[in-house]
């Protein structure tokens, strides 16, 4: 049978009169939320200090840190919760996403937002899947870009298919409705 030695209770009091509190961090582009000038309550000779991205999160309760996260595109329940009122630039993230939708030649646009919509008849959404339709055909009469000026025939054969795709199934979803 073995025996269990305990050791002696040695503790190293010099690094903890030592230690000098950090000033609070403020502000820093690696900290996911931003972290609050007040102290913590912990004892600060006690606790080791814990890395920025930790810090910004542990200064914050937690509903302010779910509304923070509602701000961001990947944990949006609703697009009207995107930017504060007082916050004059909006959420960039969801405007980059937003504009990601119009990126391309206007066939390509089209196709995607009647991909998309297809996806939605799919799931039975009728109504979702009549906005992408529109929102395909409204691709297609936007004013062309000027990289887009020089278009060939079998382009514009190529759009008239994809519009009449689009008003086709707009039909169908508006019988559905």
């Amino acid at each position: 049978m073995s025996r269990i030695k305990e050791l002696p209770d040695v503790s190293d009091t010099s690094y903890a009169s030592q230690a000098k509190p950090e000033p609070p961090i403020t502000s820093s582009p690696e900290t996911p939320f931003p972290i609050r000038a007040k102290p913590h309550s912990q004892d600060a000779s006690t606790t080791p200090s814990l890395p920025p991205a930790m810090d910004s999160v542990r200064s914050h309760s937690a509903d302010e840190i779910v509304q923070m996260m509602k701000k961001t595109p990947l944990f949006m329940t609703d697009l009207d919760d995107g930017g504060d009122d007082d916050d004059n630039e909006g959420n960039i993230q969801l405007e980059a996403l937003r504009a990601l939708q119009y990126e391309g030649t206007r066939r390509e646009v089209a196709l995607g937002f009647k991909e998309r919509g297809n996806e939605m008849v799919a799931e039975k959404r009728w109504k979702d899947a009549k906005e992408f339709y529109t929102k395909g055909i409204l691709a297609l009469k936007a004013p062309r870009k000027k990289e887009d000026d020089e278009t060939s025939d079998d382009e514009e054969v190529e759009e008239k298919k994809v519009e009449e795709a689009c008003y086709t199934n707009r039909a169908l979803c508006n019988l559905e409705l």
